[in-house]
């Protein structure tokens, strides 16, 4: 009986702590169901402000559709319809067909008075543009606010900067070659005379391990690099005896300091520039359908993705890209034929009265 009695006694107890975890996980069930609700509730409540407040934002406005893009204005002197057809073929050409995923809900500008001293109403949808502006800017700003059909984190985080239409290509392909022209590193004057190698690995669409001994190829760069970039970064704590060292020229100590930066950190050796213009090429080369597949596989190496959106090799993609920057070459100043008659003419005008003046005279 005593035994039965224990047995009964050590089962309640047992029991006990079971009974109170399963109250104490029905308790934090609730509360999360209850939070859930509440977000829910909260974020319908934030859909219904957004429509309220652009109702009162296009409240009175025209809709203006040219191709695939719409936009809401307010009545304004802006020659909105002019910079749409301007800007459309430009959208167009640069998604191709994925231009037909634009976000379905138009783009909302609302011209105001460039006064800062009148007084208007504060919206916080769309986007306010001074009512004064020309053709070329009010187009400029269509293609500034248009976004990338498909949004992919990875690409804007390689680039570094939005891919977006622009007016004048070829102004991009002439800042990236001034950049290749005089980029202080070498593994960018290699890729300016032809290695291909080295332009995938400033382009960092190649082998990603080992990037630091590729982008700074000599011991000089590398000192530069910690000495003029990253002096305050390592000037204190254990790494003040390092960058001494490397103040003295030992390339084993500025090496290690660079190697022990966070992943990301280390400056690319060309700028965001040359991989939008290397995006471009690979969409001008890959047909209507090349922005579709370069936003196809987002986990995929950059360099692949590039590949596919052209329609070629990552190594033939690079060609065509060096090739469209060499060819954006500034065209030498050709002077009139008089020029250099005038020239001597002018310097022995000037030296004529230098000798007539006195040496005395001020």
């Amino acid at each position: 009986m005593s035994r039965l009695l224990g047995l009964v006694v050590a089962a309640s107890l047992l029991a006990s702590p079971l009974h109170s975890q399963d109250s104490l996980m029905a308790r934090l069930r609730r509360q999360s169901d209850s939070l859930l609700g509440s977000w829910r509730e909260a974020e319908k409540l934030a859909d219904v402000a957004d429509s309220l407040e652009q109702v009162r934002a296009t409240a009175g406005s025209d809709t203006i559709a040219v191709g695939g893009l719409r936009i809401v204005v307010n009545p304004s002197p802006l020659p909105w319809r002019q910079a749409a057809e301007l800007a459309w073929p430009v959208i167009d050409s640069l998604y191709g067909s994925a231009a037909e995923d634009l976000p379905q809900h138009p783009y909302i500008f609302r011209a105001v008075d460039p006064d800062s001293g009148v007084r208007r109403a504060v919206l916080h949808v769309g986007v306010e543009v001074p009512w004064d502006l020309d053709l070329r800017a009010t187009t400029t700003v269509l293609l500034t606010t248009v976004t990338a059909p498909h949004f992919d984190p990875a690409l804007a985080n390689w680039l570094g900067a939005a891919l977006r239409p622009t007016l004048r290509p070829q102004d991009e392909r002439a800042v990236v070659f001034v950049l290749l022209v005089t980029a202080p590193a070498e593994a960018v004057r290699r890729c300016f005379l032809g290695d291909i190698a080295r332009c995938k690995d400033v382009l960092q669409v190649g082998d990603s391990t080992g990037l630091l001994a590729r982008w700074y190829v000599t011991p000089a760069e590398r000192e530069a690099l910690v000495t003029e970039a990253f002096t305050d970064y390592f000037a204190r704590g254990a790494t003040a005896p390092s960058l001494q060292r490397c103040r003295q020229h030992h390339d084993d100590a500025c090496t290690t300091l660079l190697q022990s930066l966070p992943p990301g950190t280390l400056p690319r050796p060309l700028p965001q520039a040359a991989g939008i213009l290397l995006v471009r090429e690979a969409l001008r080369a890959g047909g209507r359908d090349a922005y579709r597949r370069l936003v196809a596989r987002p986990s995929a190496p950059i360099g692949e993705r590039l590949a596919s959106a052209a329609g070629m090799d990552i190594d033939s993609l690079v060609v065509r890209w060096r090739n469209d920057v060499r060819a954006a070459r500034p065209k030498p100043l050709a002077l009139p034929w008089w020029a250099s008659f005038a020239a001597i003419g002018w310097t022995a005008f000037f030296g004529f009265c230098a000798l007539r003046s006195s040496r005395w005279r001020l």
